[in-house]
Formats: C-alpha cells, sequence, structure tokens
C-alpha cells in the first residue's frame, strides 16, 4: 500500500498557482465526507454501482446532476467537465491561475479557472498545437495518470495486474498498476481495463471517491495558509530545483523551471527580482530586473519557453535577446540598453516603455532620408514576431523596428527616434508628442497625429499615412521634410483634405489627366491604411474588423449580436474603397450591396455567414473579397 509517504507530502505539498503578479500557495485536503443519506437522481438509486460515489461528491458540491432531476452515470464525459470536477475534488484554488495559454480556452471559458489550476498543478497538460479540446472526451488511461499525479500516489511499476489489454510498453501502465494496487479499479471486467475507451461520469465519480479513500488521513481543519513574506534580491544561481538570491535559498515551482533554468541563467544572474516566499517556496514574483549584458557577437538570451509572467519585466542590460514570454504587466527597456535588444514571439498585454535620456536620430542605412542631431543611435531595437499593445518612447537617438508578424496599436513618442517597420506591417496610430524634434517614420501608418508645432519629421520613400492630424495652424509642408516628394503617399490631412494626385500627361492631341493604373498590391495595402484609421469600438459597435489580404477576407467578429446592423457602415468598407483606384460603378454596386444587406438584416444576429464583394478597379481587374460574419459562441 503507498499511503507511507502520503502524510509527509501532504504537510510538504503546495498547489501553486499564480495571483496578479504573486503566486499563492493552496493545500489540498483529500479528506473524504461521510457518505450522505442518498441523492436524488432518479437514475441513481440506492442499488446502483456508483451510488455511493455520487452521493458522497454530490454532497460536497463537487458533481451535480441535469435539470430533468437525472445524473447520466453512463455518459462519456467531456475532458472539461472531467477537470471541474478534479479540481474541486483536490480543493485547488480556480480563481488565482496562471494562464495556460489553449487558444480554445479563454478567461470567459466556464472551466477556465479549474483547467488552469490542474495545469499549474502539473496534473494535466494540453495538445502540441496549444489547445486542451475541451469538448473532446476523456479515456480511462489519461484519468488514470490524473489521479495518480492528483492525488499523489507513489507510482508503482507494473506487475500483478490481471488485464491483458495493458502491458509494460503502454505509457500509462504503472498509474494502471497504481489504481490497480491502491484498490481504486477492478476494471471493466476481471482482464481488461479498457484505457482507450472514453470514461463515464459515473466512472469518475468511482474513481475520485476511491482514491479519496486511498489517500485519506484523518486531521482536523486545515489551518489558514501564512501570509507571504515580500522580498526583494539579487540572483546569484540557480540548480536543477532551487534558486539563489543573496539574502536566502528557495525552491521554486514547477511552473518556473523553464525561466529559472540553466539555459537562462546567464540573463538572469545579478538580477533584481522581487518576490514573495512560503515555508522555503517561492510563490510569487512581481518584478524582475535584468543588469547582465551581452556582446555584438553573443547575445544573452532569455527563453520563456512559452510562459505566462504576471508581473512586470525590465531590461537594464546590453545585447539581450527575449523571447517565448507573455508578458502581464510592463515590458521596461532602461537606459543600460546603449547597442542593441531584441524581443522575439514576445506578447506584453501591458505598456512597452523605452526610456533614458541619450542624444538624436541616426542616419539611414537603407535609402530613407534621416535626419541627424549628433552621432550614431544610441540603441537599436528590435521586435521580431512579437504582440504589442502600445509602446511609449522617451528615450532619445533609438532605432525602433518592426518586424515579421509583429502587431503593435500605437506608439506614443517623445523623443527623437528612428521607427522602421517591415512593408506587411501597419502601426493604427503614432502620436508625436511634445519633446520629440526630430523622427524619421520609415513605417505604414494609419493615423499619424502631430501634437508639436516643432517637430520636423521625416518619411520613408516608401512610407504610407492613411490619415495625418497636425498641429492647429501649421500646414504639411511645414512639418513634413521634403514634403513635396512625399505628399502622394500621404492620403488624408486631417481626415477630410485629399491629397492631390500627380498628373500623368495625355496620350492624345490635348493635354488633360490620367487615372494611373492599379495594382492589386498597391489596392490592398492603401485598404488596410485606410481601415487602420477607422475607430470601431466593440462594446458600442459590436464588432470589430479584420482585413486579411492574403485570404482575400474581412472577418468581422460579433461581439454583441443584438446590436444594429448599420454599424455595418462604421466599417468603413464604402469609404475605404473610394479613391484608391476602384472604379466609381463598382464603389456604387458595393454600396447598394451593403444596404440591401442592412435591410434584409436589421440586427447582427441575422447576418449571413458571409458575403462576397466584388472590387473592380479603374485598371479593369476585378477582385472578390469574402466578409465573413462571425457570430459569437453560445
Amino acid at each position: 500500500m503507498k499511503k507511507s509517504t502520503y502524510q509527509k507530502l501532504f504537510r510538504a505539498s503546495l498547489a501553486t498557482t499564480v495571483a496578479t503578479g504573486a503566486l499563492v500557495a493552496a493545500v489540498p485536503t483529500f479528506t473524504q465526507a461521510a457518505t450522505t443519506k442518498g441523492t436524488s437522481f432518479s437514475d441513481v438509486k440506492d442499488t446502483h454501482q456508483f451510488y455511493e460515489a455520487i452521493s458522497s461528491l454530490t454532497s460536497r458540491s463537487i458533481i451535480n446532476g441535469y435539470e430533468d432531476g437525472t445524473y447520466k452515470p453512463g455518459q462519456q464525459i467531456s475532458r472539461a467537465h472531467a477537470a471541474k470536477i478534479m479540481a474541486l475534488a483536490l480543493n485547488l484554488d480556480t480563481k488565482n491561475v496562471v494562464d495556460p495559454g489553449f487558444k480554445d480556452v479563454k478567461k470567459d471559458h466556464p472551466y477556465y479557472g479549474h483547467i488552469a489550476a490542474l495545469v499549474n498543478a502539473g496534473i494535466i497538460k494540453g495538445y502540441e498545437d496549444k489547445t486542451f479540446k475541451p469538448t473532446g472526451n476523456l479515456t480511462r488511461a489519461h484519468v488514470a495518470q490524473m489521479l495518480v499525479l492528483g492525488f499523489k500516489l507513489e507510482e508503482d511499476k507494473l506487475s500483478n495486474l490481471p488485464f491483458k489489454d495493458v502491458n509494460n510498453k503502454q505509457w500509462f501502465a504503472n498509474h494502471i498498476q497504481t489504481l490497480f494496487s491502491n484498490k481504486i479499479t477492478s476494471g471493466t471486467t476481471a482482464t481488461t481495463f479498457s484505457p482507450n475507451a472514453f470514461v463515464t461520469r459515473g466512472q469518475v465519480a468511482s474513481f475520485i471517491f476511491k482514491s479519496e479513500s486511498a489517500t485519506k488521513i484523518e486531521v482536523p481543519e486545515v489551518p489558514e495558509v501564512p501570509e507571504a513574506e515580500q522580498k526583494e534580491s539579487t540572483l546569484v544561481n540557480i540548480t536543477a530545483d532551487k534558486v539563489e538570491f543573496a539574502e536566502g535559498t528557495y525552491a521554486f515551482p514547477a511552473i518556473l523551471k523553464d525561466v529559472f533554468s540553466a539555459s537562462n541563467l546567464d540573463a538572469l544572474k545579478g538580477a533584481v527580482v522581487k518576490y514573495s516566499v512560503l515555508n522555503g517556496t517561492i510563490v510569487g514574483i512581481s518584478s524582475i530586473e535584468i543588469k547582465a549584458s551581452g556582446t555584438a557577437e553573443k547575445h544573452l538570451t532569455l527563453d520563456g519557453k512559452g510562459l505566462t509572467y504576471p508581473g512586470n519585466l525590465t531590461i537594464n542590460g546590453d545585447y539581450v535577446h527575449l523571447k517565448n514570454l507573455t508578458i502581464k504587466g510592463d515590458l521596461e527597456v532602461g537606459k543600460a540598453v546603449e547597442n542593441n535588444f531584441i524581443v522575439e514571439k514576445v506578447t506584453v498585454e501591458g505598456k512597452t516603455i523605452i526610456s533614458s535620456k541619450a542624444a538624436s536620430v541616426a542616419k539611414s542605412t537603407n535609402g530613407a532620408s534621416y535626419s541627424v542631431a549628433a552621432e550614431a543611435p544610441v540603441a537599436k531595437i528590435a521586435f521580431i514576431d512579437a504582440t504589442i499593445a502600445s509602446v511609449v518612447i522617451t528615450k532619445g537617438g533609438a532605432i525602433v523596428e518592426f518586424k515579421g508578424t509583429t502587431k503593435v496599436q500605437e506608439l506614443i513618442i517623445s523623443a527623437n527616434v528612428v521607427i522602421k517597420a517591415d512593408a506587411g506591417i501597419t502601426i493604427p496610430k503614432v502620436t508625436i508628442d511634445a519633446g520629440a524634434k526630430e523622427v524619421t517614420i520609415d513605417a505604414n501608418v494609419g493615423s499619424l497625429e502631430i501634437k508639436s508645432k516643432d517637430a520636423k519629421i521625416s518619411l520613408g520613400d516608401k512610407t504610407k499615412v492613411a490619415n495625418l492630424v497636425l498641429p492647429a495652424g501649421v500646414a504639411a509642408k511645414d512639418i513634413i521634410q521634403d514634403y513635396d516628394k512625399v505628399k502622394g503617399n500621404i492620403e488624408k490631412i486631417s481626415g477630410d483634405t485629399p491629397v492631390v494626385t500627380p498628373e500623368t500627361p495625355g496620350t492624345g492631341g490635348g493635354g488633360g489627366t490620367v487615372t494611373p493604373p492599379v495594382t492589386e498590391a498597391d489596392f490592398e495595402l492603401a485598404v488596410q491604411n485606410k481601415l487602420a484609421g477607422v475607430t470601431i469600438k466593440p462594446e458600442v459597435a459590436g464588432v470589430t474588423v479584420d482585413f486579411l489580404p492574403s485570404t482575400n477576407t474581412l472577418n468581422v467578429a460579433i461581439s454583441d449580436a443584438s446590436k444594429s446592423s448599420t454599424v455595418l457602415a462604421g466599417m468603413g468598407l464604402v469609404d475605404a474603397f473610394t479613391g484608391v483606384g476602384v472604379s466609381a460603378t463598382s464603389i456604387s454596386a458595393i454600396k447598394d450591396q451593403l444596404v440591401a444587406l442592412v435591410t434584409n438584416a436589421p440586427k447582427l444576429e441575422n447576418l449571413p455567414a458571409s458575403i462576397d464583394i466584388n472590387v473592380t478597379l479603374t485598371s479593369g481587374q476585378t477582385l472578390t473579397y469574402t466578409v465573413n460574419f462571425q457570430q459569437p459562441v453560445k
């Protein structure tokens, strides 16, 4: 019997989760409640094989039945529902959790907290494609694994199993042996366990009830968990299961093992960390400041390996490469970053702050005309395949680049900098605040708002601006350097002033102008820029819009189906297709099509799954785009 080590495990175990920047410990209680008088389920009589288990779990609100008064013990159970029952049985904290990052289990999922708590405790995992498949079924083999890990049963090696469908080459063999040794299972028959069969609601109740019996210990009420001690110290070293700070050495939970690893030690050594400690274990980290530096030849790498980190992260070392991390708080790039910092496959949900007092703007290395106030730029900061909410730049002289599939919502600039972005990236909003005297933008921008009358803005040769907003009483030529050269790349000024299209000499005997031919690529870029300047507030409009030129689709995600479908006018479809090389006849047809759609479906919930819009360019080419209307999941 493997109860012998459980009492020690019970006293020492901590199911760790993260709570708003701090890990919180919760002691699991596996004590079994006395059997209740019975259940009221019409399909679970007192003669039912799972009656006692279902009665016990129902009395503790771990399971419940259906509105028709049944429990349906023979019905297969979903992965999400099984996770909920297991988390409740283990008394895990389902509120203060680390987001496991499953694409199909968002924070508003009814069982999000239960699933996240089990992942945090190392009891379950998702799939390699970052999904959990909550509606999928669960096999008996997987349940066996969950029970062994969740109830901390000491694992037995395969020895005396009577089940012919379990052998030592199967990954779950020892888990099933452990259940059999602890009298938690007797199989589906005397000689079979049916490891690949989907588990039922009745079997899950029985498995948990018997696991509680196998690990039952008599304990008084669980004492309140003592408050964690807040500390701040310099990181000195990391071993396999402990981290050494200048003021002490502590164990750390499994959720942090990928960050506190030997491969990240060079970057973390010397870092100033604010953390919480409980019973010799780190249970919370609220901020980390990296102070180590690499070299131009070898950057120091900090690889989060997919971790969601709830605190703030500051980089105050040079030549650092940060990757594979989601930061719930702020990312700050400090003044010690003097040459290079790379941010790759990182999501920052708070602000990204690039700060320090430094000098000027650098010369171009790619043909754009950059102004120079002093020497070469202080720092080159590159975001690669990253997702950034907003970037606040007060660090003068920096070159800030956005590459690959990076998405950034907003830039707020109050220092002399150079902004670059790959051709496929459009920055929806850029604001030039007071303090920025010379700024170069070599990137496509939706809205470029300049608040300082004294600013001098240089645009790259291929930079496109959908809407330029200037200070009152200031002309574009007074702020935009070489304005006559780049004015053709500015579609609107202050929202309503059209940019004159350069005339092209006529081909006949007389004068006149000819509209230049428009390519598909030019048209789609222009539409992207126009849509980037359209403000759609989901809470007001009930929709968000995403234009995907690569697949010729516009995805309209409906968040509130009760809203009026006249909001489609707010999508700016007609406006987006106007003045970018679309024939007047085609514009009129698109307008009529949308008017008819709104008339036939006055509410968003009545819209069809999709419609096709035909766009005929002035060059004669006709393009077809599919508008998908994605209804909210009920």
